[in-house]
């Protein structure tokens, strides 16, 4: 039984060591992180990057779903206004906003003839 207790007993220091070893900042001098530096700033560089780019990236997908529903706010007064246009405009209702107002304009009982200016000779 002895044999197991010693195994445990390694065990159990082996995993505080690596703790220690990670949390007391050893591996930051070891020979495989101070070999690969270089590559190891490129990579927390190009994660920057990457996280920045992914900001930017949401950033312009609001924008345009604001801009997209504004169209389409715009678009649907437009197609009101449009309606009400062409409601308003027709002659049935300029003849009954005229007779409200009392206006001395009337409808035309004559047909539309052309006056054409006569021609000078020279």
């Amino acid at each position: 039984m002895n044999g197991n207790d010693t195994d445990k007993k390694k065990k159990k220091r082996k995993k505080g060591g690596i703790i220690n070893y990670i949390m007391g900042g050893r591996i930051f001098i070891s020979d495989i992180i101070t070999r690969n530096a270089m590559l190891l700033a490129l990579i927390v560089v190009y994660a920057f990057i990457y996280v920045s780019n992914h900001y930017e990236y949401e950033q312009e997908l609001l924008r345009i779903d604001r801009l997209t529903k504004k169209r389409d706010e715009m678009r649907n007064n437009l197609l009101t206004m449009r309606g009400e246009f062409s409601y308003k405009s027709r002659q049935t209702e300029i003849e009954k906003l005229l007779y409200e107002k009392e206006s001395d304009l009337e409808v035309a009982t004559k047909p539309i003839y052309r006056i054409e200016k006569p021609k000078e000779s020279k």
